[in-house]
């Protein structure tokens, strides 16, 4: 742990011009005392670290000094950093932002003006808007399951809004789109599932411990079967209005979509059967026809009539 904490130290004076005593100390949670030991083991070692006194002091590296990158490219490194600054918006994880200032300790200062110059251009935020803290604790509490390995109790809402609850061995914890997914053991259901993290609620990490059970890794091919595992699925071939292009266009992608000359767009696609699926088409009101199969043609017609009825009153 000594020897992650000084390299982190390392790290963070090379990458900042001067940084104080305090805010080092504050940042791997130990005195100050402890900092100016771990500066001296550097110094020791051959880092060339100069102290400044005074208002304004602090720590730095002598001017021109950098850590070897070895075979890393600029490009590399800045690809790198732009993923980190997304994924510590993401998860609540301090040791994202010590990595995030290890490699941008990598590069010289021309290249950080660079790499600044087209963060500016690419912002990589995973959060859906107006989101408050709740995501980020849930796979806070699903980390720390996986980390202790024992089992994690939740309340679980399925898409046909049926509420359970659950004590499940995790597994994997997955970032699939802008969507939070759990790959764990369910007992209740004697197989692995994948749970979405969004549909649960009352999260509890327990001191039950399991045994890690074998299981096929998380490969792209997998997760299309996960997602159509247990459930009846439908192919849809759908009609869209030319005002519903922006988006169609977004949410199926511009390849899927065949547009008429009478500026209609068909798309034929196949879901799981679910609420879902039903409250997704429901959502374009009359801008999307189902035109097959014709069982779905006459549910979402039913449910329209019945929507008609009850605001009509």
């Amino acid at each position: 742990m000594r020897l992650e904490r000084i390299l982190a130290i390392l790290m963070l004076v090379v990458n900042r011009r001067r940084i104080s005593a305090a805010e080092l100390a504050d940042k791997m949670e130990v005195s100050v005392r402890t900092v100016y030991r771990d500066i001296e083991t550097l110094c020791q070692a051959g880092f060339p670290i100069v102290a400044y006194q005074g208002a304004g002091g602090g720590f730095a590296v002598m001017e021109g000094y950098r850590l070897e990158r070895n075979a890393l490219t600029f490009e590399e490194i800045a690809s790198v950093i732009s993923a980190l600054k997304g994924m510590t918006k993401t998860l609540d994880d301090a040791r994202l932002g010590t990595t995030l200032e290890k490699y941008t300790s990598l590069l010289t200062d021309k290249e950080k003006e660079t790499a600044r110059f087209w963060q500016e251009r690419l912002v990589i935020d995973m959060n859906p808007w107006g989101v408050d803290g709740a995501m980020k604790r849930k796979v806070a509490l699903i980390r720390e399951a996986l980390q202790k390995e024992v089992t994690l109790r939740f309340s679980y809402t399925s898409n046909n809004r049926i509420t359970t609850d659950r004590e499940v061995e995790p597994m994997t914890l997955l970032l699939k789109g802008a969507a939070w997914y759990l790959h764990a053991y369910c007992p209740l259901r004697g197989d692995f599932r994948m749970f979405r993290l969004s549909r649960m609620s009352q999260v509890m990490v327990t001191d039950s411990p399991f045994e890690r059970r074998e299981h096929a890794s998380l490969e792209e091919k997998d997760l299309e079967q996960m997602w159509n595992s247990g459930s009846r699925t439908v192919t849809m071939v759908l009609r869209f209005a030319p005002e519903a292009r922006a988006r169609a266009e977004e949410f199926f992608g511009m390849e899927e979509l065949q547009t008429g000359e009478d500026g209609f767009l068909t798309v034929v696609q196949t879901y799981p059967e679910d609420e879902w699926v039903y409250g997704f088409l429901l959502s374009f009101g009359d801008l999307v026809e189902i035109l097959e199969p014709e069982r779905l043609r006459v549910l979402i017609r039913d449910r329209a009539e019945r929507i008609c009825r009850m605001y009509g009153k």
